[in-house]
């Protein structure tokens, strides 16, 4: 899956749906609403779909890691993987605030996506690999 110079992360998230009723998130979990933390309001980048800040995460990384890091988003809840998903159990236990990010198969970092912190593991993996 993943090669020893390549690092891939995924970036699994269950964004609240709007629904008209309020009756629950659309994730087949059970009815209840999720309390998103990691999309705060005052936040700037609230206002940003995930997707997109995955996308500028990727082309950051492309810049300073050229052919050396994948990055794919997962919309748990639209992908047809979604219901498979060991991340999308915990999404929809409430266990971890979306988004959940791996890193080579490692779950990272939940609730945000800071850019900064993937980066230096993104680093370090490549320094220990190229060895």
């Amino acid at each position: 899956m993943t090669s020893e110079n390549r690092v891939e992360i995924v970036i699994y998230d269950a964004p609240t749906l709007a629904t008209t009723s309020g009756s629950g998130c659309g994730c087949g979990c059970g009815g209840h609403g999720h309390d998103h933390a990691g999309h705060d309001h005052g936040d700037p980048l609230a206002r940003v779909s995930l997707e997109f800040q995955a996308r500028a995460l990727a082309m950051t990384l492309e810049r300073e890691f050229p052919g050396k890091v994948a990055v794919e988003y997962i919309n748990v809840l639209k992908d047809p993987r979604g219901p498979k998903l060991p991340q999308t159990k915990l999404l929809c236990s409430l266990t971890y605030p979306p988004p959940l990010v791996y890193i080579n198969g490692q779950g990272r970092f939940a609730g945000s996506l800071p850019v900064e912190r993937i980066r230096e593991e993104v680093s370090r993996h490549l320094a220990t690999t190229s060895h």
